[in-house]
């Protein structure tokens, strides 16, 4: 079964909250949230992450941000957190640790609540550093500066919004290239995007994204490995492997996530896109993030969307 899905949107960490703001202004233009509820459980400072983000989606034109701070998984039932999941159209997940995040809130009906409204098109989700890496299934942690030595990169089940493919963030500034290629090598998916600081992949219903901010955006694929030795070498021994596909995205770059391909021009996502909306019934909202947001769409995207219409 398809889902509609709602537009998820990952950042590599450290993204601009006091200047320019160009990452988390784009997750308020594709959310049209005026509602946003954040999520700062992964860290350890929780009350620090919520201020920073309360005031910068505020200069944004946020009305009301909600501060889901759950500690403990036994906490994730109070009905006041379901409550801000009902009336929230986006919720951001801040940095820190991952598997404290996932921890929390795996198996609880608050995430159930949120993968429903998401999966039903009517709940944005965004996260930053472990929120980002979090978002995707299988995730990864542990192994920094270390992931040329077998057995130093560790797995678990993450949130699962975007399925098959695993996610790292603060991906060149800190080295993590040795890292992804460990955990792909070890064979725990085939895929994975690394994100830099202050860079983002806003990802549509139809699996496209597009790279955003002032960072770079890594891709790495092995299934056309034609040699590794990773499961043979003894554990924090060094391993071989051939034949990697890599790619890297400047701000700009649209790709599609089911064909893994570069779509070359921004008709073309506008097109996906538009099917997507419009499979979802969600043609309005299209509409409402392109036109009511003070964007100019080109007279070819029009052309483009009256020929879709007329076809469907």
């Amino acid at each position: 079964m398809e889902h509609k899905r709602s537009f998820l949107i990952l950042i590599g960490g450290a993204e601009d909250k006091t200047g320019n703001k160009e990452v988390l202004k784009k997750v308020m233009e594709i959310s049209g949230a005026k509602t946003i509820t954040i999520v700062p459980s992964a860290s350890s400072y929780p009350d620090e992450v919520f201020r920073g983000y309360e005031h910068a989606f505020r200069d944004l034109g946020a009305s009301n941000i909600f501060n889901l701070d759950i500690r403990y998984a036994d906490e994730a039932g109070r009905e006041e957190f379901a409550a801000m999941i009902d009336k929230s159209e986006l919720i951001f997940f801040g940095g820190g640790d991952q598997v404290k995040l996932v921890e929390i809130f795996s198996g609880t009906p608050l995430l159930e609540k949120i993968k429903e409204r998401f999966y039903n098109g009517t709940l944005c989700l965004a996260g930053t550093s472990a929120g980002a890496a979090a978002a995707s299934n299988p995730m990864l942690y542990d192994g920094d500066y270390k992931g040329f030595h077998k057995g130093s990169v560790n797995s678990s089940n993450g949130f699962g919004f975007l399925e098959d493919i695993t996610v790292d963030t603060h991906f060149l500034n800190r080295e993590r290239i040795s890292r992804l290629v460990q955990y792909l090598s070890a064979g725990n998916s085939s895929k994975g995007i690394g994100l830099d600081e202050d860079t983002a992949i806003v990802i549509s219903p139809d699996l496209q994204f597009e790279v955003i901010g002032s960072g770079m955006v890594t891709l790495i694929n092995t299934d056309r490995v034609t040699f590794s030795n990773y499961k043979e070498v003894e554990q924090t021994q060094m391993y071989s492997v051939n034949n990697l596909r890599m790619s890297f995205f400047a701000a700009g770059t649209v790709f599609s996530l089911k064909r893994w391909v570069v779509l070359k021009n921004a008709e073309i996502m506008f097109v996906f896109s538009v099917l997507s909306g419009l499979k979802a019934g969600n043609t309005f909202l299209w509409f409402r993030r392109d036109v009511f947001r003070n964007r100019l769409i080109p007279l070819t995207h029009l052309l483009l969307l009256l020929f879709i219409i007329i076809e469907i």
